[in-house]
């Protein structure tokens, strides 16, 4: 669990109680207690208020506001109030502001407008978390700290360039190292002193090409990125650090601002988190599983250990171009999603919709309404209610035969260099192939290269464009161990330095294709070709590899084109395992189809089948064994059960041999 001094699962969200007047205070306290929330998230915008001046505390208000929820049984996630410096902060301190791609200064205000390099910013970043954490040490509500709040910004001011040019030279040590790495005779790019190294922005190597910004330097571009996720990464390390000094027993995190955010790769912020935590925004409409694959990824991060929903929206956003409200049900049956996958905390943002300010929109537990009588208030009561027996389900372990390999850097450098076809994204083949995994009901989990492979039946590697020497040591030695590898085109193109790897893709994964790309196709999305297999014509577009076989099998070939009847999907044994591999951008019908196959070939059978728009994820914990069951669509769906009785832990209803559940419902069944 999160902290054993609350063991429930921890319901509340963000407060802003420095934006009302007492008595409003103190109905929210009484609304809070009838919507069931028990931690509330204090302090996140704050700094001007708790530091007026340079030289100024004052901690007074937040500690009469705890000291009341306390009273009233409501524990605090005390937030660090850094993502927004104030205004003396930063016209005394101009160097503090961030510089953005196009090389401009920006001006002050607003939040996440700051350098992560910045030597003051991180002073008074460090100071403050270390204020409050002295101040606030002791006080018996305090159950988490939550630094900082959605980490997002890039900057590119002169103290970055140094500190990048630094970087670099600790890192390559010479300059002839360097400039063989990036391959810098490309282009007459050769560096012959350090300071010459610029950051990438609009005004050196960037350039802006149809959604994204490219570089004519992708190697450095790979490193700044590189560079800037350790930068931000040591901000947070700074006030973790400071906060840890004196309460060395309360979890610290920071809620990451979206499960698949490009810009960090979060792997590497896990191993420096107590305990991981996001921010779950469903889009309209969006398929469950891709919202599965986003808590599967930050479950992955811990390996598996329970994680903290630290915001969603009761109702809706306000930042997105159309923002419709959560239709009834929704936020419950988004809710139970997380908790199955992971979560022991469900968080909102926010818990009193302010009334000013950018964000006035964006939906609250206590709506301007300012009545505990609306729909959304209700829902949220029900589910506070609901949670109020469910304490089992807290220390659970997600239980999964597949996984999928996600690689922050394969997603940068395929999309940060001029490929093939700027239409093949990364994210797109992740999702797609997830949810193929998702609809098995066998259980998915997502994994970093560096992570364990063991115990998984099939790991699914879609768009593993970067590939070292290791990384393919290691890919083999889970296949020789019998494991089902799926591999895709765009794979193993380049090495760690973004430089391809010869001899024809996919590099060092050859002898596990059993075969290799000789050379990729590219067309607009327009222009689609196919694959024939399994007695089916499939569609596919973007990118078509041109494939030799070694000691392939060919399971599937192209329709059309100069390379009509060549390979297009093989199936490989390797060692005491199998690898496939798919050579172009499918239809989902056919990687469906394909993971069926797979299934039936090897054996591999689910507990529970899920139908079409049901979702299972099993658990565990001891001796238990827990199905979650959720029904993603707007129909009523029958789910066959294994033998034996199950009882619905929200409702107490038994089941045997069958599970009705009613559009958007949710049952967790525990074997009697």
């Amino acid at each position: 669990m999160v902290n054993p001094k609350l063991p429930v699962i921890w319901y509340g969200g963000d407060y802003y109680p420095e934006q009302w007047d007492e008595e409003t205070f103190e109905r929210d306290i009484r609304m809070f207690k009838e919507a069931g929330i028990n931690v509330v998230t204090l302090g996140v915008f704050s700094w001007s208020l708790i530091q007026p001046d340079e030289n100024t505390y004052d901690f007074s208000f937040f500690e009469k506001v705890m000291d009341r929820l306390y009273k009233e049984g409501i524990y605090v996630c005390l937030a660090t109030p850094t993502s927004a410096p104030p205004h003396w902060m930063t016209q005394k301190y101009p160097e503090i502001l961030l510089t953005d791609v196009n090389g401009v200064k920006r001006e002050k205000g607003g939040r996440q407008n700051f350098c992560p390099n910045s030597e003051k910013y991180r002073y008074f970043a460090r100071n403050i978390a270390e204020k409050l954490a002295e101040h606030f040490k002791d006080h018996p509500a305090l159950v988490l700290w939550h630094v900082n709040n959605e980490y997002l910004n890039y900057c590119y001011c002169d103290i970055c360039r140094g500190k990048f040019q630094n970087w670099l030279k600790e890192k390559y040590g010479t300059l002839d190292e360097l400039n063989r790495r990036w391959n810098t005779r490309f282009w007459s790019q050769t560096f012959t002193a350090w300071e010459e190294i610029p950051v990438p922005t609009t005004r050196s190597v960037l350039f802006w090409r149809k959604d994204r910004y490219q570089s004519v330097l992708p190697e450095l571009y790979l490193d700044y990125r590189r560079f800037m996720t350790q930068s931000m990464l040591e901000c947070f390390l700074e006030e973790y650090r400071a906060i840890k000094k004196h309460t060395p027993d309360i979890p610290v995190t920071t809620n990451l601002i979206a499960a698949t955010f490009k810009e960090w790769n979060y792997f590497e912020w896990a191993n420096h988190m107590d305990v991981a935590a996001w921010d779950n925004y469903p889009g309209y409409k969006e398929d469950f599983s891709v919202i599965s694959l986003r808590h599967s990824l930050i479950r992955g991060l811990k390996e598996g250990k329970p994680f903290v929903l630290m915001e969603q929206s009761p109702s809706q956003a306000c930042w997105r171009w159309y923002n419709p409200q959560k239709r009834p049900g929704e936020m419950r049956l988004w809710s139970y999603h997380a908790l199955a996958h992971g979560a022991e905390t469900l968080m909102f943002f926010q818990l009193r919709q302010s009334k000013g300010g950018v964000e006035k929109f964006h939906g609250a537990v206590i709506t301007h309404v300012d009545s505990p009588n609306t729909r959304v208030f209700q829902e949220v009561k029900r589910v506070g209610e609901e949670i109020k027996s469910l304490s089992d389900i807290l220390d659970t372990r997600v239980v999964s035969q597949t996984a999928l390999l996600f690689d922050w850097e394969s997603w940068w450098a395929m999309e940060d260099t001029l490929t093939p076809n700027i239409d093949f994204k990364y994210l797109n083949e992740a999702e797609k192939y997830f949810k193929a995994l998702v609809k098995t009901g066998l259980g998915v989990d997502v994994v970093g290269k560096d992570q364990n492979f063991e115990g998984y039946r099939i790991i699914v590697a879609p768009a593993l464009y970067m590939v070292d020497e290791e990384l393919a040591r290691k890919l083999k030695d889970y296949v020789s161990n019998g494991g089902i590898l799926i591999l895709t085109t765009m794979s193993g193109i380049v090495d760690e330095d973004d430089q391809v790897v010869l001899g024809g893709y996919p590099g060092y994964l050859r002898d596990l294709m059993g075969g290799y790309v000789e050379e990729i196709d590219a067309l607009p999305p327009e222009e689609k070709n196919e694959i024939l297999m399994f007695g089916k014509r499939y569609e596919c577009s973007l990118v078509f590899d041109y494939i030799k076989t070694t000691t392939a099998e060919v399971l599937g070939r192209f329709g059309r084109d100069y390379y009509m009847n060549e390979p297009a999907v093989l199936r490989n044994r390797y060692g005491g395992g199998w690898v496939y591999y798919v050579g172009s951008s499918t239809s989902f019908d056919l990687v469906w189809d394909l993971v069926k196959f797979i299934e039936r070939e090897h054996n591999l059978r689910a507990e529970i089948a899920p139908p079409d728009g049901v979702e299972v994820i099993k658990k565990v914990k001891g001796e238990k064994t827990f199905y979650f069951l959720f029904n993603h669509s707007h129909e009523p769906q029958i789910v066959d059960l294994p033998e034996g009785t199950f009882r619905d832990l929200i409702k107490g209803n038994l089941y045997e041999k069958k599970a009705r559940l009613q559009p958007l419902d949710v049952l967790i069944l525990l074997k009697e």
